[in-house]
């Protein structure tokens, strides 16, 4: 069984590796199992289709994101906004690390396969949900230091939108100067929501009380 697993493990994160490098179609079975070391015995026997892979590549893809993305930002500080910035350095650093050959998983698969692959685009709009699902709670956490009437889902929705298309830039460039723009624009943007003067609370009005009756009361860092 240990021998299984760890085969099962080496296909996924083999396919995971060249799908976002050269592409789903571009990616032959044969070259997965050449690469992950294993037979078409072994293939077969886990994923008896290669869209059976690439549901699992994808699935392997929601949990890097919850270890090694937000984990990430939970250890790198406390602060909620901060940690808003930790997953965006991880992406940043994402791209650096792999040359630019790696892009977001997530955009590279959906716009490759959302239109042909039915299962493939409703599993990779879970994630995209759980990514923004995670920014909201963080802008949640903020507390009173963004303004009440904020949208924070609609703004996680926007950073989303954000990052995924400046790695897009980034990688089309080979540059991080378009990602690093865009981080700068959306720190700047979050600093104004959160030095946002509070409006002023419309005056209470209670009605005049019985005689008899007694009254009662019960800067951010640079990127």
């Amino acid at each position: 069984m240990p021998r299984r697993t760890n085969t099962r493990e080496r296909l996924i994160e083999t396919a995971a590796d060249l799908f976002c490098r050269q592409g789903y179609a571009h990616t032959g079975v044969n070259e997965i199992m050449q690469r992950a070391r294993t037979t078409s015995g072994s293939f077969y026997h886990f994923f008896p289709t290669k869209e059976d892979l690439v549901l699992a590549v994808v699935d392997h893809i929601g949990g890097s994101l919850a270890t090694g993305v937000f984990g990430a930002d939970l250890a790198a500080t406390s602060d909620p906004l901060e940690r808003v910035f930790a997953v965006i350095d991880s992406c940043r650093r994402h791209l650096a690390d792999n040359d630019f050959a790696l892009g977001s998983p997530l955009g590279t698969l959906a716009a490759e396969l959302s239109a042909s692959h039915p299962q493939v685009r409703e599993r990779l709009a879970e994630l995209f949900t759980r990514w923004i699902d995670h920014m909201e709670i963080l802008l949640e956490e903020a507390g009173n230091r963004l303004p009440d009437e904020l949208n924070r889902r609609a703004l996680a929705d926007f950073i989303l939108s954000a990052v995924e298309g400046a790695a897009l830039q980034a990688r089309a460039r080979r540059s991080l100067a378009p990602f690093d723009a865009t981080a700068v624009g959306l720190r700047r943007h979050l600093g104004a929501l959160a030095s946002t003067p509070k409006a002023a609370a419309a005056p209470e009005t209670r009605p005049r009380p019985v005689p008899t009756a007694r009254s009662s009361r019960a800067d951010w860092r640079a990127w």
